[in-house]
């Protein structure tokens, strides 16, 4: 392969070089390599416009940077993510509770159900 860059494994991890280049797959055909120490990448343009090829890599040079930050944001904060998630779920759990569990207040005012449940039109239309 013909202009392949290298990358060090030491600095960039698997998952950020191919979120990289999934990046760039509607402009660019990648061809992805490893060695023992190092990633290999060779990028091609499909349109004649980006023929520019250190434009190119420089690009996905920086979206390697941007997808490793990320990477490392996500890991040193992922425990407070995942606090959060738990306190938001959590609140939503609503207990089951037994009607005698409730403290209601005692009404003295009780009525019979046969008194309440009676049809209107029987009652006040004679």
């Amino acid at each position: 392969m013909e202009n392949v860059r290298c990358y060090a494994k030491e600095f960039y991890s698997k998952e950020v070089i191919l979120k990289a280049a999934y990046a760039f797959t509607d402009r660019l055909y990648i061809h992805l390599d490893a060695d023992e120490t190092h990633y290999k990448v060779q990028l091609i343009s499909k349109s004649e416009e980006d023929k520019n090829e250190e434009e190119l890599y420089a690009e996905f040079e920086n979206e390697l940077i941007a997808q490793e930050t990320r990477r490392m944001i996500a890991e040193q904060t992922k425990s407070v993510r995942e606090m959060i998630v738990a306190r938001a779920l959590s609140s939503t759990i609503v207990n089951k509770v037994e009607e005698d569990d409730i403290d209601l207040p005692k009404n003295e005012d009780t009525y019979a159900a046969e008194e309440i449940l009676q049809d209107w039109f029987d009652v006040y239309e004679k």
